[in-house]
């Protein structure tokens, strides 16, 4: 009886949750943990004489965006294709308010907090999903246009917003999330249908406005540190050396779980933004390819999430779903390439990894707006919906009762 009852709830299963995607955020969530309290152990002890004290409030954030992701994936995707752009205003007023002396919280000369008493928000990762939905929406409203048009006035909405939004970005300043954002926004009017002589320009201009901008101040000197690492080692390249340090220590099958050097206080921001050297250090060349796999699998869930919903006509949410496939996949890349010394250091973390409140909270709604989108392109590819799948599900368990009081009174009858 217990076979046949899950038999019968397989396809429901299927209908609500991407088993895939599921399984590489629970695998990621997982890793996550194990490496960010590797990695925090040495500097929770010192500054706060609990070992314990990060993943403490990574478990605490963890169970909050559970909750958080929850609601959101209970909420249909038509409701955000209506609400996302009125969400965009209050997240440009969140952008100015970090930049007040009152509201925002300067850590590291950048001012990127809200200060909320015992915890901070991060705004500019809540201005990268809200970016999203804004993008995803103007291209349903305006994709045609967009895509036949001979004029710039499509064209022009989204960059002015795209520009707005990165300008108050710099003035954090957070260059990494700036890249990030408009690396995605690019995309996505890519996938909108923008001509390519256009996307080119848009490419070229972008490139041509970051280079002068990278050169600036403190970036500048980034730079030139980056592009000769070892003869700054004990200055600007300071953490790029000891990133590369622990990746080469890392060797084939690591150092072992715990057994990193380069986390003792050599290697700052270890539990954050160089995550990712620490993994390499202790799990080794081995653990690289499983966090690869785990991410790119996760990427691929979303695009093919997105592909479904282009399928069904569910056009917002196909481009929500490639939307936050394209964020995640630019994030990890960025953060990968940082800690190999590929890439200037930026400040990003490495989603359901590396500590951040802000970061877990806003990357499990983005994960359940994406199971939101399978769960309504399931319903509009098979025409099944809610209620009906409820009510089947309704019939499944009375139909096991009846069954069960059968067998009880055949047996009391013998």
């Amino acid at each position: 009886m217990i076979k046949d009852y899950l038999s019968n709830f397989q396809p429901s299963w299927q209908r609500y949750v991407d088993r895939g995607l599921l399984l590489s955020v629970v695998l990621l969530t997982g890793l996550g943990l194990v490496i960010m309290m590797s990695a925090s152990v040495a500097v929770a002890e010192k500054n706060y004489s609990d070992i314990y004290f990060f993943l403490k409030r990574q478990m605490f954030f963890l169970i909050i965006g559970l909750i958080m992701a929850y609601f959101v994936y209970r909420i249909k995707t038509s409701f955000w294709q209506h609400f996302g752009a009125k969400l965009l205003p209050i997240v440009m007023l969140l952008l100015v308010a970090v930049l007040l002396p009152v509201i925002g919280k300067e850590v590291n000369g950048s001012h990127r907090w809200i200060n909320l008493g015992p915890v901070s928000m991060q705004v500019s990762e809540m201005a990268k999903l809200i970016m999203i939905m804004y993008m995803s929406g103007y291209l349903v409203r305006h994709g045609k246009e967009l895509a036949h048009s001979n004029s710039f006035q499509p064209l022009l909405i989204p960059l002015l917003v795209l520009g707005l939004i990165d300008a108050l970005l710099m003035l954090e300043p957070d260059f990494g999330s700036v890249v990030v954002v408009t690396a995605t926004g690019i995309a996505l009017l890519f996938l909108g249908g923008l001509k390519l002589s256009r996307l080119t320009m848009l490419f070229v201009g972008a490139i041509a406005v970051m280079i002068p901008l990278v050169m600036m101040g403190y970036r500048g000197a980034r730079v030139t540190a980056f592009l000769d690492p070892w003869s700054h080692a004990s200055g600007k390249a300071y953490q790029t050396v000891h990133a590369l340090m622990a990746v080469g220590d890392g060797g084939w099958f690591g150092a072992g779980l715990g057994a990193s050097v380069q986390k003792l206080f050599y290697l700052p921001e270890a539990h954050n933004d160089f995550i990712f050297a620490v993994l390499a250090e202790e799990t080794g060349f081995i653990g690289i390819v499983i966090t690869l796999f785990l991410y790119a699998w996760f990427v691929q869930r979303a695009f093919v999430i997105g592909f479904r919903a282009d399928r069904a006509k569910l056009n917002f949410a196909a481009y929500l779903a490639y939307g936050i496939g394209f964020w995640m996949g630019f994030q990890v890349l960025f953060h990968i390439g940082v800690n190999l010394a590929l890439l200037p250091p930026k400040g990003l973390t490495l989603p359901l990894i590396s500590y951040g409140g802000s970061s877990l909270l806003v990357t499990l709604m983005a994960i359940a707006l994406l199971m939101r989108v399978h769960r309504d392109t399931q319903i509009a590819l098979f025409g099944v919906s809610d209620k009906e799948a409820q009510k089947q599900k309704n019939k499944m368990r009375q139909k096991a009762r009846t069954q069960k009081k059968a067998k009880s009174g055949a047996s009391y009858a013998r």
